[in-house]
């Protein structure tokens, strides 16, 4: 079989008719809503979980709805009709949430012991309903919690969706031709110095261009972060509110970011052997991902999805077939086009369909490494469909498993595939490391500051300032940093989407590389294991996912085994 770019088929989740579709939405939202005076304290265990699966059925209904005009926006930003069939939607499901928001109001407000006997009852369901528990003290009453929902989609998500629409529409001039971002950000990976610098100067140019209108959504943002979660809900700090939706403890957090910071100088020592290995007498931020093969590859869809099996199946073969399925479906948007979300995700609407792949293919070894992340997301949301449409997606930080374990099993494939190109091909990987262990971090550490710096009246060149000096203090003396990247903060989407995501890079990487050296280790007896914890998805806590296989992630000693990892492969380059 010959796998050719192209879009994803979305027949199986396009509505035949919209207004049907919401009519039999609202049909089951009606019946739910019949059943309110049931819930008291007198409630049966029947009547209790006739509700929630009731509930779970209309969650994938709901879900199924949305994924089409999400997905569609996504392929092209600037398709009108989609763009106001998506608003739509959205406003009419934000009065959904708000028509049913009594059952979770009243499951928080239930005595102990009535709490504690229902989620006996409930099965699998049971860690669905500990979560509802846990957001108790940061949950408003009734009509408050009611506006701040109607709030949020003609607020913060509608801010967010100008920043999609601007961002993907962006045409950057570079050498008489106007290229998508991803044609561009393809460059900073140029072996020639002269295009990087370029290709980042026209890069970081165009954001220069909107910074009055990016950094204006950015403010407001953080403002409605912190008016609603600290000052109304009473979140102790900005980052406390992803940690509690990631069900992790602030220590765990903090612990992270700490080993982070301490091992820059892990990759400070790693850029200098690079600087060396590229015959650079000065190393700037232009070279940091600069190629040590100066004969750039060129990797066909076909090659680079064939590449991407084979490695999964020499793992395991439920692996492979997991990701065939995504593949074979024709779920995967791979071609490159004019407005397209410029980057790359696996997005799993229910666990009733096999999860949609967007990537931007330009045939390098990059985009196989890209390819085989957003499959290992697929093959994690496969394995997961075992539990319940609540339970069926793991949290952020954990949802990055599989991802970063299907680029190390790929990576450690094309080293005994090629041995003559292992040594380039390490140095890309520890390039990788570098953006999605330290950065993100960074990036993390950034918004904590950005925050606190916007609330307290800092503007744009106060930011901009801020991230170039932890810039340069992540990168240290060795290295010059242009000042322009003050700016770079501006381009980070996952700031504005989902703030302080980006520590679920840095926590899924240093995990999987843990789990890695395991799986080296251990051989065939870890992957069944591994497939296990895969399968749990979100059907419990991360505390007890990992603490299945051993790893307590409250301790910074855990997190400094990952990077221990990476100081043997640098010192593999350094001894070779």
């Amino acid at each position: 079989m010959i796998y050719k770019l192209g879009s994803w088929d979305l027949t199986e989740i396009k509505p035949e008719n919209i207004e049907k579709s919401i009519e039999k939405v609202e049909s089951h939202v009606k019946e739910l809503e019949s059943k309110r005076k049931q819930f008291t304290e007198k409630i049966t265990e029947k009547e209790f979980m006739y509700f929630l699966k009731s509930l779970e059925k209309l969650a994938t209904e709901i879900s199924k709805l949305y994924a089409y005009f999400g997905l569609k926006f996504s392929e092209n930003t600037s398709d009108h009709k989609i763009s106001a069939r998506r608003s739509m939607i959205e406003q009419y499901l934000a009065k959904v949430s708000n028509r049913l928001l009594f059952f979770s109001l009243w499951f928080k407000d239930l005595p102990e012991e009535k709490a504690k006997e229902l989620i006996m009852a409930s099965g699998d369901y049971h860690y669905f309903l500990e979560t509802i528990r846990k957001t108790k003290p940061y949950t408003l009453n009734e009509p408050e919690e009611k506006i701040l929902t109607i709030k949020n989609v003609t607020g913060p998500n509608a801010l967010v969706n100008v920043y999609d629409i601007l961002v993907s529409q962006l045409g950057f001039s570079f050498k008489g031709k106007i290229i998508t971002q991803n044609e561009l950000r393809k460059l900073f990976y140029d072996p020639d110095p002269k295009i990087r610098r370029k290709a980042y100067e026209t890069y970081l140019l165009k954001f220069q261009e909107y910074k009055s209108l990016i950094s204006e959504v950015y403010n407001q943002l953080v403002n409605d972060w912190r008016e609603e979660c600290i000052g109304l809900r009473g979140y102790k700090t900005p980052i406390s509110v992803r940690n509690i939706g990631n069900d992790l403890p602030d220590e765990s957090i903090e612990a992270l970011l700490k080993a982070c910071e301490r091992n820059q100088r892990v990759f400070q020592r790693f850029f200098e052997l690079k600087r060396k290995e590229l015959g650079l007498k000065r190393f700037s931020r232009y070279d940091v991902y600069a190629p040590i093969d100066k004969n750039t590859e060129i990797i066909s869809y076909d090659k680079g999805v064939t590449m991407a099996l084979d490695t999964f199946g020499d793992f395991s073969k439920e692996f492979m077939k997991a990701a065939k399925k995504v593949i074979d479906a024709k779920h995967i948007h791979s071609k490159i086009q004019k407005d397209k979300n410029p980057g790359a995700f696996c997005a799993g609407p229910t666990k009733t369909l096999l999860p949609f792949v967007l990537l931007n293919y330009t045939n390098t070894l990059r985009d196989v490494s890209v390819l085989a992340h957003e499959l290992g997301h697929a093959v994690h949301d496969i394995l997961s469909q075992a539990q319940t449409e609540f339970g069926h997606s793991p949290c952020l930080p954990l949802a990055e498993t599989a991802s970063t374990f299907g680029e190390m099993i790929l990576l450690e494939k094309l080293v005994k595939k090629n041995p003559k190109k292992a040594r380039s091909l390490i140095f890309s990987q520890l390039d990788n490391f570098y953006a999605t262990i330290i950065r993100q971090a960074t990036i993390t550490q950034f918004e904590i500051k950005a925050h606190k710096m916007i609330e307290e009246g800092k503007h744009l060149e106060d930011l901009n300032n801020a991230y170039l000096k932890m810039i340069k203090k992540q990168l240290g003396p060795k290295i010059e940093v242009d000042k322009s990247f003050g700016k770079e903060w501006l381009a980070i989407p996952h700031i504005y989407h989902t703030p302080f995501y980006c520590y679920a890079y840095s926590f899924g990487n240093l995990f999987s590389l843990s789990l890695y050296e395991t799986y080296k280790e251990k051989g065939e007896e870890f992957v069944p294991k591994f497939l296990e914890m895969l399968s749990k998805g979100g059907g419990e806590s991360p505390i007890e996912i990992t603490k299945a296989l051993g790893v307590n992630i409250k301790s910074e000693e855990f997190w400094e085994n990952g990077f221990e990892v990476i100081r043997k492969m640098i010192d593999k380059l350094e001894s070779s």
